[in-house]
C-alpha cells in the first residue's frame, strides 16, 4: 500500500439516462354496424298425386271361354241401389 498519495477529487460524469416506457390501456371504441336483412323467396316444390278410380266390372259381361264380351240386354227394371259413404 501507498500511503503517501494523496485523495484525488472525484470526477462527476454525465449522467446516463434510462427511461423506462408504461403503457396504460386507453379504450377506444370502435363501432361495427350490422343490418340483417330476411328476404322471403317461393321455391316450387312438387307434391306428386295419384288418384285411384276403382271400377267394378260385371262378371255378366265377360266371357271366359273365347275373351269376347257378350252383350247382354237389362232388365226394363232400373237399378235403384245406391251407395252411400
Amino acid at each position: 500500500m501507498n500511503h503517501f498519495c494523496p485523495p484525488l477529487c472525484p470526477i462527476v460524469c454525465d449522467p446516463i439516462q434510462v427511461v423506462e416506457d408504461y403503457y396504460i390501456p386507453q379504450i377506444v371504441p370502435v363501432i361495427h354496424p350490422i343490418e340483417v336483412i330476411k328476404k322471403h323467396h317461393c321455391v316450387p316444390i312438387h307434391h306428386h298425386m295419384y288418384p285411384v278410380v276403382v271400377k267394378e266390372e260385371d262378371p255378366c259381361y265377360v266371357s271366359s271361354h273365347n275373351g269376347k264380351k257378350k252383350s247382354v240386354k237389362k232388365s226394363s227394371k232400373s237399378r235403384t241401389t245406391s251407395r252411400k259413404r
